[in-house]
Formats: structure tokens, sequence, C-alpha cells
């Protein structure tokens, strides 16, 4: 058995620009987690990115983005009638492709020895808590952590690296450190703690029963964060303002800091700017804001006087309805502008690539703009939550 080689990881404190595209496969899915987006949507509007399609992005993102790498979305891409084909037309054009999962397929060896073979870069896993809890949270299926927990093992057997994605709800905040626990107990590299954000449909509920607030998951978060670093496991925390996590800053990455993460998207391809190759840092400073008011951010009054608001989104618009602002904690001090000014202190697992003019050596035609709303593509799946 002859499985592609697998490209030497390091460890690092130089942030640089992610490389990172990022294709929404369709929305289908056979979970029906509580805290999902697309729950909202309609079954018909719930169909699959043509093969075509998947192609033609593939070469746009490689060939026209420079990207390097890029994360297969659901919906469950593992359920896509095409995924092999297009996981392995990924890794030809040296794109190395990564699917977001949650992992229950892969637990048949077979199907994990079938995305080894069509050249998967890794897998992104999303385990969102410990046995009967996941089921709870899943909706749907049995035996789901077995299942998991077999694909787990799977993987490893196999030597594909896997990282974890936690979406922190009230559910499993007393399981945040077990799940770390697992992290080292199977040979994940990467943990993400992705804290609730009520984007999309979600905007419009003000009660939300399965979510925390910032100061409820804080103490759990910190835990976790400690013992991903006692395993040796990278720990990242999503979309909490940075005051939260006071002591820990170096693992919160909001919208500012996530173009400086290897495994997090291109702002440029992911909207599809038509803008060639890596803008400067400044260019992403300021899609990191557009992000920002996309996604209905804002800066409470507490964040009038800190010296890091120029690098952090604040509280999302309908957290703040709820439960109001007091619980930012500014900081003093003169004005930061770096994104990078806490993540420097963190090491990261980075790999070893090919320089991206090698995307130059293949002519590609002149770039068109993506339509991908058959499979809810990046484009399409924001676009959707306007049409109310």
């Amino acid at each position: 058995m002859n499985l592609p080689a697998r490209p030497p990881v390091t460890r690092s404190r130089h942030r640089h620009l992610t490389r990172r595209g990022v294709l929404w496969l369709g929305l289908r899915c056979d979970v029906r987690c509580k805290f999902c987006y697309d729950e909202h949507i309609p079954t018909a509007e719930k169909g699959w990115l043509d093969l075509g399609d998947a192609i033609q992005a593939l070469e746009k993102f490689r060939f026209h983005y420079g990207n390097e790498f890029v994360d297969f979305m659901g919906g469950e891409p593992t359920l896509h009638p095409a995924i092999l084909e297009i996981v392995a037309h990924a890794a030809r054009i040296g794109l190395r492709p990564t699917v977001i999962t949650h992992g229950m397929h892969l637990a048949k060896p077979e199907r994990a020895h079938a995305f080894a073979e069509a050249g998967i870069h890794d897998f992104l896993v999303s385990i969102h808590g410990i046995g009967d809890t996941v089921a709870t949270i899943h909706g749907r299926g049995k035996n789901n952590a077995e299942r998991q927990r077999r694909a787990l093992d799977n993987l490893r057997a196999l030597s594909i690296p896997f990282r974890f994605n936690v979406t922190v709800i009230r559910d499993n905040l007393t399981q945040l450190e077990a799940i770390a626990e697992l992290a080292g107990e199977t040979g994940a590299r990467v943990v993400n703690f992705l804290t609730f954000n009520p984007y999309f449909e979600w905007a419009r509920t003000p009660e939300i029963d399965f979510q925390p607030r910032h100061s409820e998951a804080a103490p759990y978060l910190a835990r976790a964060i400690s013992t991903c670093t006692r395993l040796g496991i990278e720990a990242n925390v999503r979309y909490l303002p940075l005051c939260q996590l006071p002591g820990y800053e170096a693992h919160v990455y909001t919208g500012y800091q996530l173009p400086y993460d290897t495994h997090e998207w291109d702002y440029n391809s992911w909207y599809d700017t038509g803008y060639p190759g890596s803008p400067s840092a400044q260019w992403y400073y300021q899609a990191s804001r557009r992000q920002q008011n996309r996604h209905d951010y804002v800066h409470v009054p507490a964040c009038g006087s800190c010296a890091v608001r120029e690098i952090c989104d604040g509280f999302h618009a309908q957290y703040v309805t709820r439960w109001g602002g007091e619980e930012a904690s500014p900081y003093t001090g003169p004005p930061v502008t770096d994104p990078r000014h806490f993540i420097s202190e963190q090491d990261k697992v980075e790999y070893d690539t090919p320089s991206a003019s090698a995307a130059h050596d293949h002519v590609a035609p002149a770039p068109v703009p993506l339509h991908l709303d058959a499979g809810g593509g990046a484009k399409a799946r924001h676009e959707h939550s306007t049409r109310r």
C-alpha cells in the first residue's frame, strides 16, 4: 500500500497569512446538531455542488488566489457522491485537502483508506462531547461516540493527521477538559474551541437555551487550554472577545487574528474577491473589519477605552441584546494595532510547503466569478442569510 507522503510538520511562533481556501460542497447532513445554522434551511435547498463546479473552484483557488490548502465544508462532506474525486483533484494540483466532518463514516476502515489513497491531507473532526452527550447534541444516529472513536483509531492506523473542532455550548462545558484528554489519547494535533456564534438564522433568536455567557464558559476553556498545553496540543479559542480569557490571549482568535492561522480561511478566496495571489497585511486587516461588520459584532461602551479594540471583534449584537456588555474588561496602555500582538506567543502547527510561485507554472484561463449556489458555496451561504 503506497499512500501519499505526509509533509513535514513544525511548530512556530512566526505568524504569516493563511493560504487556505474553503469550499462548501453542500448542506446535506445525516445528523442534526442542535446549534447548526443549516437546520433552519429547507431540505429542498440543500443540494450538492456539481463536480464540474467544484473543480472550477479548486482551479481558481490554486492558480488565481495561490492557495495551498483547501477545506471542504458541508453539511457532511463525506456524503458527497464525488467526494473522493474532489479530494483527489485538489491533491493533484497542489491544493492540500482537508475534510471537515463528524467522522462517523470513517469508522469503516475501507472508507478511511479510500480517502488516504485519494490524497487527503488531514481531517478536521467535529468532537462536540464525550459519551452520551455526543448523541444528545447530534440529535440523530446510534452509537455516535463509539463510531467517532473507531474513526479516529482508523485514521491513526493509516497515519492520516486529524484535528478537533469543538462547538462550545452549555451541554459540553464540563467535558471540554475530557475532550482535550481525548485529543491527547488519540493523537490530534490541534483542538479548536469554537464559542457559539449566533450567525445567520440564529441572529434573529434572542433566547438560545444552549448558549452560555462568556464568563460562564471561560473557566472551562482555560482548564481545557491548560490540558492541551500539557499534552503538547495546539489549542485555539475562536470568536471570543480577547478580554474574556485573561492570561490565555495567545490562544484567542477573533476575526482579526484568523488570517494569521494556517488552518483558517483566506478572506480573499473565501469571498471570491478577484484579487490575484496574496494581498498585503493591510488588505487583510480591512477584510477583518468587513468580516466584523458582516457578522454583526459590536463594541460595547467599555470597549471605547480598550487598548486592543482595533484588533478585537467585540461582542455579537445578539449576545449584547441578551446579556448586555458588562462582562467587557478594557485593557489599559497604548493602542495596539497589530493583530498578532498576543498570538505571536503561541506555538502553532505549520507545514513545509512548496513556493506559491509553483501555482504560476500552470496557465489558467481568465478567472470568472464562482457561482456555487447549488451546493451552498461560500458566497451562496452568506447570501442565504440575507434572504429573509
